[in-house]
């Protein structure tokens, strides 16, 4: 009796240990990828900051797309306004943001229709003791998106 009890208090120990390392080990932009499948994506200018304005970049089947975080100082843990625009009319397109250099959650937002071309969403991000965080943000439409990268303190 004893030795079933120490084997299933084993198990369970294993059990946890392995859902700790996996939650460290693996990257969520794999996952995210392995679940929504290959997205082919086009990336801002290096030299835009979204601290400054919107960035823009070129799209294959939507042209130009841009995104503007409101408000500019990008705070955490506070509400924050993502503005998209399209040169093409889509009926939605789906912005969702993660770290780049610790795992901060997958955000995912789904952005509404304002006016043509226009479409927008409300969140906020989650702030980090260590600071300095590097987001990835990428607004997808089907198999196609944009990347815009920015940082928070």
């Amino acid at each position: 009796m004893k030795n079933k009890k120490f084997i299933t208090i084993l198990i369970i120990e294993f059990l946890v240990v392995a859902l700790v390392a996996a939650y460290f080990l693996i990257d969520s932009a794999d996952i995210y990828k392995f679940l929504n499948g290959e997205v082919k994506f086009s990336e801002m200018s290096k030299e835009c900051d979204l601290h400054k304005s919107s960035c823009s970049v070129e799209v294959e089947n939507f042209g130009k797309v841009s995104l503007e975080i409101m408000p500019k100082d990008i705070p955490l843990m506070k509400e924050l306004t993502f503005v998209v625009t399209s040169s093409k009319d889509v009926d939605s397109f789906d912005l969702n943001i993660f770290a780049t250099n610790m795992n901060m959650g997958y955000h995912k937002f789904k952005l509404k229709k304002i006016a043509p071309n226009r479409y927008e969403a409300k969140g906020t991000l989650p702030t980090c003791i260590v600071g300095g965080m590097i987001w990835r943000a990428e607004v997808v439409n089907s198999n196609h998106g944009a990347v815009f990268i920015f940082k928070t303190k």
